[in-house]
């Protein structure tokens, strides 16, 4: 007798497309309900939208107009209503209609021929929207209501090119009723508005877009950040109105972007060392071992006696990002009658040799007797010739059966390629652009914050206009300067984009230079040879990514710098240090 039925995986596996069935269905009937509900909305709002036209229809043509608007009226400009437990926003515009068909602008002596209302209404929620109606309201009998001068604004974005749709907030607290009034650009980016009534140097106008940076004009003594701004660019000032003349007013929006500022280390000390308790790190050596028993190399023993003189030369140390050389240490034991003493090779083409005395000479040491002090300071060593050297450690004894021992040696150097955050640094960030001057003839710049990159060494800024911007930071306040910008500054904005800067910190000094190499056309070059000298002092630094090399620490007087770089012509000249130095050199193709 055979008996049939379904298996436990074949049930799980029909539930399962059951269920795929019924999540559909019950999302298409969920968004069923969503657009009817949507429909709903709309039918609602061209309701709103139609009363709200019939209601200014029957106003008598004096009152078409909204509250603080151009034309006045006693239509409020935004209201809100509850209906079926949503929300509307009704947005009335009217303004006047200068017709072409008799003269426009100053040419038509009155430029008030009839008047244009517009009704929006929104609303928000999962599926949000909005209509809008429109429809003209002409006076009875001849045109002879209204008086006043005209505003043209003209609204568009970095690239020149006009921004359609831009809100354009006006303001008159001067004439009565004052003006307090919300328009929005034609697809051309221009926005006509006659019947604007007579007055001088009174018209505040503020133009900006959802998303969009924020342009307007300024009135004399208006505060900025606490400074009155007593001389407004022109362009920038408050407009006056004639009577039946056209004032004009541009502004230039766009999108808004954010900048990025991390602050980090310019120069960590790095270390490499060797305890000798095996001979991995040794190169060459003669007459010494390395005594696994000691940890520490000695001078070889033969027949109970010590064999001198003997040497051992270190692997090659080759740091980088090298930006300077630290000092060299070791720790060693000298008895009575032995002796070891200290030199730094370098390789030059396919050998490793002394580096010259000329170079290495400290405290009257040269570098060819060897050093026997420790520890040596190497700071003075040029990184462009010696970006990678190896240590020798000369034995001698006098009794051959005493030894000297070297227990271990370290040399140090300071290195960029490390990216360690530096926490809760302030700094001012400024950008280019000048609305006027203040009380002593100072520029007052449109941005200009004082902020901090916190506690994980970065700070967001948001909301940032196009333009181009400048960090400093307060070496003494901080105890950094800054050694280096990824990029370079002057920080070039653009709209519509995300950027970061790194800026790699030093140790403040009192006087410090930096030094940026670039182009004709302001880019970056990275690899040239900068040699900053003068009398008891001589550095060369090879240029970053960003085009810069950094001197520090040095003397408040003059250097004379040299730059070379393949490809162009060598650029010579000086300059004059105080404080935290700066200065740009353009390189020319020969």
């Amino acid at each position: 007798m055979c008996k049939k039925g379904f298996t436990l995986i074949e049930v799980l596996i029909g539930i399962s497309l059951l269920l795929l069935i019924f999540v559909g269905i019950y999302g298409l009937i969920q968004l069923g309900f969503k657009m009817v509900g949507q429909s709903k909305a709309r039918v609602t709002a061209t309701s709103l939208a139609n009363e709200k036209i019939e209601l200014a229809r029957n106003l008598s043509y004096a009152n078409v107009g909204t509250l603080g608007g151009i034309p006045p009226g006693s239509i409020p400009e935004t209201e809100t209503v509850l209906f079926n437990r949503l929300n509307y926003t009704v947005k009335t515009t009217v303004i006047y209609i200068d017709d072409p068909f008799d003269g426009s602008g100053e040419a038509d002596p009155l430029p008030f021929d009839y008047k244009r209302i517009k009704i929006k209404v929104s609303w928000e929620g999962f599926l949000g929207g909005e209509v809008s109606l429109q429809t003209d309201v002409a006076p009875q009998g001849i045109e002879t209501t209204g008086q006043g001068g005209i505003i043209s604004v003209l609204v568009f974005n970095a690239s020149g090119e006009a921004v359609p749709q831009a809100d354009v907030h006006i303001e008159n607290t001067v004439v009565a009723p004052p003006i307090d009034a919300h328009y929005q650009t034609d697809d051309n980016g221009r926005l006509f508005l006659p019947g604007a009534p007579v007055c001088g140097s009174c018209y505040k106008i503020t133009a900006t877009k959802t998303g969009f940076s924020t342009d307007r004009t300024y009135a004399a003594g208006e505060l900025i950040r606490g400074v009155p701004l007593t001389s407004p660019l022109p362009e920038k000032q408050f407009i006056s109105v004639m009577l039946n003349k056209t004032s004009d007013a541009s502004f230039a929006i766009d999108k808004l972007s954010i900048k990025t500022v991390q602050t980090i280390r310019y120069a960590e000390e790095k270390i490499w060392s060797d305890s000798f308790d095996d001979e991995s790190k040794i190169s060459e050596k003669d007459q010494v071992v390395a005594s696994t028993t000691l940890s520490a190399v000695i001078l070889q023993e033969q027949d109970g006696q010590y064999l001198s003189p003997g040497y051992v030369i270190s692997s090659a140390i080759v740091p980088t990002s090298l930006v300077e050389w630290g000092r060299l240490n070791w720790t060693d034991e000298k008895p009575a009658s032995t002796d070891i003493k200290y030199q730094l090779l370098y390789s030059s083409s396919s050998e490793w040799q002394l580096i010259p005395d000329s170079d290495l000479t400290i405290g009257g040491v040269k570098n060819s007797d060897g050093f026997f002090n420790t520890p040596i300071d190497l700071s003075d060593l040029d990184t462009t010739k010696y970006h990678s050297v190896k240590i020798k450690a000369n034995f001698s004894t006098d009794d051959p059966s005493e030894t000297p021992i070297l227990s271990d040696w370290q040399i140090t150097w300071f290195s960029s390629d490390t990216a360690t955050p530096v926490a809760n640094v302030a700094f001012s960030m400024r950008g280019g652009k000048i609305l006027g001057t203040d009380e002593s003839g100072n520029p007052v710049y449109k941005y200009q914050e004082n902020l901090s990159t916190g506690g994980t060494g970065q700070m967001i800024i948001s909301n940032l206009e196009w333009d181009s911007y400048r960090i400093t930071i307060n070496g003494a306040a901080t105890g950094y300067d800054i050694a280096n910008s990824s990029p370079a500054q002057p920080l070039s904005v653009n709209p519509d984009v995300s950027q970061t800067t790194i800026l790699k910190l030093a140790n403040h000094q009192i006087n410090t230079l930096l030094v940026t190499v670039e182009d004709s056309g302001g880019a970056s070059l990275a690899g040239a040879t900068v040699r900053a000298y003068k009398t008891g002092y001589d550095k060369q630094k090879i240029t970053s990514d960003s085009g810069q090399s950094f001197f520090s620490p040095l003397s408040a007087t003059t250097y004379n710098l040299e730059i070379k770089l393949s490809g162009y012509e060598d650029w010579t000249g000086t300059v004059d240090i105080s404080g935290q130095s700066e200065q740009i050199v353009v390189l020319t193709p020969p």
